[in-house]
């Protein structure tokens, strides 16, 4: 689509404007504020860059009607290390289509899991809902770990004036989605690698090792995509308390995105062709915002999450409506479950935390007579909201006996026997793969505490050969 052709946020505000009977003022130094910082991030070289990525979240389970529909199967969100406590928690969308399991969760590449399995009424209140908070563990930390930025308004004594300023503006918007990457990547697992999102086994389905590696984690390791909307000054919602404010655009790419597009994203995402993979559900997609402050701008940062997406028409013209709820206050534990309370799913979150609880219980006991891989990944499988914490330790010692049975198994058939250490370069060579064997092998099944013998033997098999 030509630059010339495509509709423009200005015209957007001209158009709600004549609705509300007043005039609705796109700024043009608060949109020159967008997309400086949209150019920092894209020229960014280092892992920061990773604290915009949103993060891709998927039950273990999903219905049969989800079994190969992208849209039904994945989320976005965010993925936060709690600042206070250094927990870690997914704050977005969750889908009515998952069934009872533990909760996947990638940004950045990253993988974190809920610590054990979300039962049906959470699955079913949150989704009601449209967006929840779900505490998880990470097995595995980047080095350096970046919570999104939160929005701040213009700071300082005369910066209040700006602050009042905005309040008769309309905002740009920015929205990072990870959508069109879920579809793309879902496309080629299904056309070249002839692969699918899921699997049947005993009349379940289950997301495949292969809609995680080659979907989930490549899609949250890419650079977002970018859209703008024109909705509510973010100092507007704060100033009136509302929970949750609108915002609307285009049913296609606007303007201000294609003048700037390689600048503000990847030069593969302005092509006509990547088009056809924007239209998606974006629910839980975090919202960005920024201020004008005189010749300055204010902290670029989060300002929201999509709560629920619609269609409308006004004046014969098609436009999309964003419902954004506003984010937790700060990163803290504190302010995620007062968040939950304004959403009205703290009860869920707060079976959530009390299961939490059972499970580093359980793993602590469990480490006294197995390894600690084991011992975690054996706890993951159990629903800890539903069951008491002796029934879910026996049913974590049978899944620890299980693991460790497979884990030895595995090593022993793909290392072998020990060579003799005579020959020191022979030797050598079989103790670093048996190394690269059980190191692959630890990790896989800590990300996958339901594998079976054979998929562990085949994913271990290829991970040790490419170390």
């Amino acid at each position: 689509m030509a630059v010339e052709t495509a509709p423009s946020l200005s015209s957007l505000g001209g158009i709600l404007g004549g609705i509300i009977g007043g005039e609705i003022i796109l700024d043009q130094q608060q949109a020159n504020c967008v997309i400086e910082n949209l150019k920092r991030y894209n020229s960014l070289q280092t892992t920061q860059r990773y604290e915009i990525y949103p993060a891709i979240a998927s039950s273990r389970r999903v219905l049969k009607e989800a079994s190969n529909s992208p849209e039904k199967i994945f989320r976005q969100g965010i993925l936060i290390k709690t600042t206070d406590t250094g927990d870690w928690y997914y704050i977005g969308g969750i889908s009515p289509y998952w069934s009872p399991d533990q909760l996947i969760v990638y940004q950045g590449g990253s993988q974190a899991t809920s610590p054990g399995k979300l039962n049906r009424k959470t699955i079913d209140d949150i989704a009601d809902k449209g967006l929840g908070a779900i505490p998880l563990i990470k097995t595995k930390t980047p080095p350096t770990w970046y919570n999104p930025p939160l929005f701040k308004d213009c700071q300082g004594t005369f910066n209040i004036f700006w602050n009042y300023l905005a309040e008769f503006q309309g905002g740009i918007l920015t929205i990072f989605t990870n959508a069109p990457q879920i579809l793309l990547y879902t496309q080629q697992l299904l056309d070249f690698r002839k692969a699918s999102l899921t699997y049947s086994s005993g009349g379940s389905y289950y997301l495949s090792i292969a809609a995680r590696n080659d979907v989930m984690r490549p899609a949250s390791d890419t650079y977002p995509y970018i859209y703008f909307a024109f909705g509510t000054n973010p100092v507007v919602a704060k100033s009136q308390g509302l929970e949750i404010y609108p915002g609307f655009t285009f049913d296609t790419v606007t303007k201000e995105v294609l003048s700037n597009c390689s600048e503000i994203m990847s030069r593969g995402y302005c092509s006509s062709s990547f088009l056809d993979y924007i239209k998606f559900n974006d629910i839980g997609a975090p919202v960005y915002a920024v201020l004008p402050c005189g010749t300055s701008c204010s902290q670029f940062g989060l300002a929201g999450l999509i709560l629920d997406i619609s269609q409308i028409t006004i004046k014969g013209i098609q436009l999309v409506y964003l419902r954004i709820a506003q984010p937790p206050s700060d990163l803290t534990t504190t302010a995620i479950i007062e968040w939950a309370k304004m959403m009205n799913v703290y009860d869920s979150l707060n079976s959530l935390m009390g299961a939490s609880k059972k499970f580093k219980k359980a793993v602590s006991d469990l480490f006294v007579a197995f390894p600690q891989f084991i011992a975690t990944a054996a706890a993951l499988i159990v629903d800890w909201v539903e069951v008491s914490y002796d029934d879910g330790l026996k049913e974590a010692e049978e899944k620890a006996k299980e693991l460790k049975e497979m884990y030895d198994k595995v090593v022993d058939e793909l290392a072998g026997k020990s060579p003799s250490i005579t020959n020191r370069y022979v030797y050598n060579q079989w103790w670093e793969y048996k190394t690269r064997v059980e190191e692959c092998a630890k990790e896989i099944i800590l990300n996958n505490p339901d594998i079976t013998y054979e998929e562990l033997l085949n994913e271990v098999d290829q991970c040790a050969m490419l170390e």
